[in-house]
């Protein structure tokens, strides 16, 4: 299905909000997909994605009068994965959320924002008016000092030189986390402001760039949201197409993390090993998109180009080649009693918590949760080709590899079967979407590399979107990532994070505050890899 109009919208006024959402939980509907933000016009419409086990989706509406510092009761306490979606529309719209335990901290804007500023998601929000408040306030923190000892100039979390930048505040009892507070946001490019100025087909290359692993994910779940609200139909080879991309994307994505596992392990061979392998796969994107990472292969109504049968049995070739290479690293990773020492058991979760914090992907499957958008809500080719979720019965870091290594052999298979069977026709829509949908509203869920990944379009019936909603995995799986640094050593950080897969260099800034000796140091991401290697060596 994939793309599917807003249905099921369940209106409430706002003191019965809790009420209805405990009602839903009861119902079954346990897992908050995020809460949307809405403007519309005299008031703003805040929307919660619920969603069942089984793939089912309903919608509570909840409006409030436009205005700074209007407010909606907190459901943080009946479902613990709404903080960041609630902090998300606290800044972008302007609405608190009493009782919120986070209120106090800021996410995405900084913290130089004024709270009775006008939110930037709101229509009458001046891109450059906001510019101007982030740039004026911000550079008060950014102005030079000086000191005894010279000069000290801050860098980062915003400078260009430094990847990824996130914050994470660890407080801990000398070498024991006993608390996180993590701070998101700091590369917040305003792509959904953006997207409301763009028309619909300049913004399948826009939200291309909001990941560079997993850019395909993104314009696909895009294109299918869009031609919902726009009554759009690929053909049958253009959806297959768009299916063994998204799977190449997933086998890559997979390599590329496992290999870093290997890194901060210690494990260089296993590194080199898989990113090998992944070179590789790249190489097979690059045949059947002309790319490698910007893949511009999605459309609207299908795809942008199509592969010639000279192309697929390329593929084909290179398939084979890459899966036996991937199953003799498999073999050596599994049978290294060194790896499963050092990765079994650590960061260890249940299932009723990874639902609790709404986590989503393989993070969660680990758990024995068949959780998966591709079987629970099938779209592209995924319901021809039948497969199951593959799942694990213990959640930690050892069965968080296996995992993604068993979705990587299952993922080439897929790959191998829709080069076998492509369907004939035409993949390419004869002229590319330049048209104005009619007003109404879509949302779209694929299951990305990382997990669940959602889209929210309304159209006004304009030329370009009213409203663009975007929620990754990454921010999806943090709260469980936070959650499990609690009683966990600093030596132990850098795995349980990667666990997540996240989609930052998470572990580049760390603020860590010792509650014993009331002291505050910096770690970097070298002194995090000295400490974990450390550890992992005396396993030996």
């Amino acid at each position: 299905m994939g793309g599917r109009p807003l249905e099921n919208v369940v209106t409430v006024e706002p003191e019965g909000l809790r009420e209805a959402v405990e009602h839903q939980v009861k119902r079954g509907y346990g897992h908050l997909v995020t809460i949307t933000g809405v403007d519309a016009g005299e008031k703003i419409r805040v929307l919660y994605h619920l969603s069942s086990l089984s793939g089912d989706m309903t919608h509570l509406e909840v409006s409030v009068p436009k205005k700074v510092g209007a407010s909606l009761p907190t459901i943080a306490d009946v479902i613990p994965g709404s903080l960041f979606y609630e902090m998300e529309v606290r800044d972008l719209f302007g609405v608190r959320f009493e009782g919120n335990p986070w209120e106090a901290y800021r996410y995405p804007l900084p913290e130089t924002y004024p709270r009775d500023a006008t939110p930037p998601l709101w229509k009458e929000a001046e891109n450059e008016k906001v510019r101007e408040i982030i740039w004026r306030d911000g550079d008060a923190l950014g102005q030079i000092q000086t000191s005894a000892e010279g000069v000290s100039v801050p860098f980062g979390p915003y400078h260009p030189a430094l990847k990824e930048p996130e914050h994470f505040r660890l407080i801990v009892d000398g070498e024991t986390v006993v608390d996180v507070i993590p701070r998101l946001g700091y590369v917040h490019r305003g792509i959904e402001k953006i997207a409301e100025r763009r028309t619909y087909l300049k913004n399948v290359y826009l939200f291309e760039r909001v990941c560079g692993i997993c850019s395909f994910i993104h314009t696909y779940t895009y294109v299918l949201a869009a031609e919902s609200v726009a009554k759009v139909e690929p053909s049958r080879r253009a959806e297959w197409l768009r299916t063994l991309v998204a799977e190449l994307e997933r086998v890559h994505s997979h390599l590329l993390w496992i290999g870093l596992v290997g890194y901060w392990m210690g494990f260089d061979t296993m590194f080199m090993w898989l990113w090998g392998v992944r070179e590789k796969v790249m190489d097979v994107l690059e045949i059947v998109c002309g790319n490698r990472v910007m893949k511009g292969f999605a459309t609207i109504g299908g795809t942008v180009r199509d592969v010639t049968d000279s192309q697929l049995e390329q593929v084909k070739r290179a398939l084979r080649e890459i899966e036996k290479q991937a199953s003799d690293v498999m073999e050596r990773i599994l049978s290294f009693d060194l790896f499963i020492h050092r990765t079994r058991g650590f960061g260890e979760f249940d299932v009723e918590t990874a639902r609790r914090m709404c986590a989503v992907g393989p993070y969660r499957r680990i758990t024995g949760d068949p959780y998966d958008i591709r079987k629970v809500e099938p779209y592209g080719a995924y319901q021809e080709l039948g497969f199951e979720p593959i799942t694990e019965k213990r959640a930690d870091a050892y069965h968080s590899v296996l995992v993604r290594l068993k979705e990587t052999m299952q993922s080439i298979e897929m790959c191998r079967r829709i080069a076998e069977e492509l369907p004939a026709g035409a993949a390419v829509p004869q002229r590319f979407y330049m048209a104005s949908p009619q007003p109404g509203e879509a949302v779209a869920r694929t299951e990305a590399p990382r997990g669940e990944l959602f889209y929210f379009i309304k159209s006004a019936g304009k030329p370009t979107p009213d409203r663009v909603k975007v929620r990754t995995p990454s921010l999806a799986n943090m709260l469980l990532a936070a959650t499990l640094l609690r009683g966990a050593t600093l030596s132990d950080v850098p795995i349980i994070f990667t666990m997540i897969d996240p989609c930052f260099s998470c572990t580049d800034r760390v603020l860590v505050y010792d509650v014993r000796t009331r002291t505050a140091r910096m770690l970097r991401e070298e002194d995090f890899i000295k400490m974990s290697r450390k550890r992992w060596a005396s396993c030996e």
